[in-house]
């Protein structure tokens, strides 16, 4: 018997214990330390929406948390995958997908090929707020079965390795129902939605604006999925709740373990202050407390009375954490500055002091998990004096003896004081910050920190109202496309918040996409790796472990490096 068929044989058995709709009712409380940026799966961009949207959405794949590879979820199978050798999308691919078939919205319609060519024409809408914009942007067309809508097939412009991930896995289906009512965006077609939207129509722009409004975010009426979880509440600053539908058509399906989900109730508590997380977890408030601070998880996995009542859980994960420089800033726009400020932070106190120990260093934008990590890059180092050397290079001098240096630019002399951005209550990028801001100001360099609300975080980085950013990407198990965060095409609607790319390493995220060769695809991934190292966009941190707390009593699968961790929908009473 294989690994893979004995882990699945293992979820069966989990699984069939008992009919999900027949247990006695339960909830699951669950730790969030930030507000989600919303539950609408094509305008957030947080981690945490994305892990609660899995519960109000489906996607047609997902990925299995032991192999990462891709398995069928809303899709019947895999798709059927064929490269076009002549017709209107020669030299690109078409993937045929089908729906379950017992698939319903809580109207009681089916899914159809109709909802995900809304879904994709709704992402590439370039007048709304999109953050998944360029991971469609190479769907050319979707083409609907006119005898069996459950069917459809997608039409991808390139030959991509990235194909089944992108047309599959991206995203969640969405009810056109719902979201575009009036099927505004069935009268025009995506080559037209990848137009200046000053193009569009007077609808096709009303869509986009309505769509990106907090209604279709945020107000419980509007958040519909196919998913087995309705929002019933959502108290900004205080909880969002998920109630189980009572006639979900999942339950119809025996064999999808995607398809199941045990929870009558999942709360989701939203609290930043350590404090309240361990006294709710002790009292049995909360059953989940997940990114607990590294010395605290530590202090309670060697304490008697938490191992009573706690599991400890502390899988890596795929994300990284990193300082973001604003180019743009006439301070920041020279890279030797950039390294400047990257040899003042410590990366070894950052691992065994602020994660004690419980993460390791980073040197590219590739998990070192991956075989196309470059191990090469040594990354940079800390190292004061020749920070203090770069700065010289780049000629910033204490001209009056204040300490601070200063430099002139277009006629004006300017100090070197830079803002450091985080989210409050984040306790270790409030270290980080303190110890650059230390480390900083022994060679002439002045850091204020600035702590700020997570949302209002992402929408400075977006409007690149900010000096110095601390945050983390976090990544998913499939190949790395790097497209999102490092493509120039991904400046304006996409990750690529410091304005990073070059002709070069545009063409080398495009070559990747399109190289089904492991070799020659790792070839290519290390000389990409090089050259964004080498610009500094970022200070490249750690890949932290995902410290979970989960109280004793649940019944859950092994966790996984996949965020967050765990599944909420598959835990299960003792």
């Amino acid at each position: 018997m294989t690994h893979l068929s004995l882990w699945i044989m293992l979820f069966s058995w989990s699984f069939v214990a008992l009919r999900a709709q027949d247990q006695t009712p339960f909830t699951l409380n669950i730790h969030e330390s930030n507000e989600p940026s919303g539950l609408n799966p094509i305008t957030s961009y947080s981690a945490n929406a994305e892990s609660i949207q899995d519960n109000i959405f489906c996607r047609l794949l997902e990925f299995n948390r032991e192999t990462f590879r891709l398995e069928p979820a809303l899709a019947v199978a895999l798709p059927e995958v064929v490269v076009l050798k002549k017709g209107p999308y020669k030299g690109g691919m078409s993937l045929q997908y089908e729906i379950q078939p017992k698939a319903t919205w809580d109207n009681g319609t089916p899914v159809t090929g109709h909802d995900y060519r809304f879904t994709i024409k709704a992402a590439k809408h370039r007048g709304g707020q999109s953050s998944k914009r360029s991971g469609v942007e190479r769907i050319r067309a979707v083409e609907v079965d006119p005898s069996n809508p459950r069917i459809f097939t997608v039409y991808y412009g390139t030959v991509s390795f990235q194909a089944s991930l992108e047309t599959g896995q991206l995203l969640p289906i969405m009810p056109e129902y719902v979201y575009d009512p009036n099927q505004v965006l069935r009268k025009v077609s995506m080559e037209d939605l990848e137009k200046d939207p000053s193009t569009y129509t007077e609808p096709v722009q009303e869509f986009g604006e309505d769509f990106g409004a907090f209604a279709y975010a945020r107000t419980v009426a509007n958040i519909k999925g196919c998913g087995p979880y309705q929002l019933v509440a959502w108290e900004e600053g205080e909880h969002l709740i998920l109630e189980r539908k009572k006639e979900w058509w999942g339950d119809q399906v025996k064999d999808n373990v995607y398809l199941k989900a045990y929870p009558s109730t999942i709360k989701y508590h939203i609290l930043s202050g350590n404090n309240w997380q361990f006294s709710k977890l002790e009292s049995g408030e909360l059953d989940i407390v997940r990114n607990v601070v590294p010395q605290r998880f530590y202090e309670a996995k060697n304490d008697a009375t938490y191992q009573k009542v706690v599991n400890f859980h502390d899988p890596s994960q795929f994300a990284y954490h990193y300082l973001a420089f604003n180019a743009q800033n006439p301070k920041l726009s020279d890279k030797r500055v950039r390294e400047a400020i990257a040899c003042a932070i410590d990366r070894d106190r950052i691992v065994n002091e602020f994660f004690s120990g419980g993460a390791m260093k980073i040197n590219t934008p590739i998990s070192p998990h991956r075989m196309h990590y470059n191990i090469g890059i040594e990354g940079v180092p800390f190292d004061l004096d020749r920070a203090a050397m770069l700065l010289d290079k780049a000629g910033w001098k204490d001209s009056d003896g204040d300490d601070i240096l200063d430099k002139k630019i277009d006629g004006k002399v300017v100090k070197l004081r830079l803002k450091y951005n985080y989210n409050k209550n984040n306790i270790v990028r409030k270290s980080i910050g303190k110890m650059l801001k230390d480390n900083l100001m022994k060679i002439g360099v002045k850091v204020d920190l600035y702590p700020i609300d997570f949302l209002d975080l992402i929408k400075r980085m977006q409007q690149r109202e900010y000096d110095m950013l601390a945050l983390a990407w976090v990544n998913t198990p499939g190949s790395d496309d790097l497209r999102y965060i490092w493509h120039s095409s991904s400046i304006e609607s996409g990750g690529n918040r410091v304005d990073f790319g070059t002709p070069r390493t545009d063409k080398l995220i495009d070559q990747i996409a399109t190289t089904f060769d492991e070799e020659q695809r790792k070839v290519l991934y290390l000389e990409l790796q090089e050259r964004i190292v080498a610009e500094h966009p970022y200070a490249f941190l750690v890949v932290p472990n995902q410290l979970i707390m989960i109280r004793k009593g649940w019944k859950y699968p092994r966790l996984s490096p996949i965020n967050p961790g765990y599944v909420a929908r598959w835990f299960q009473k003792e």
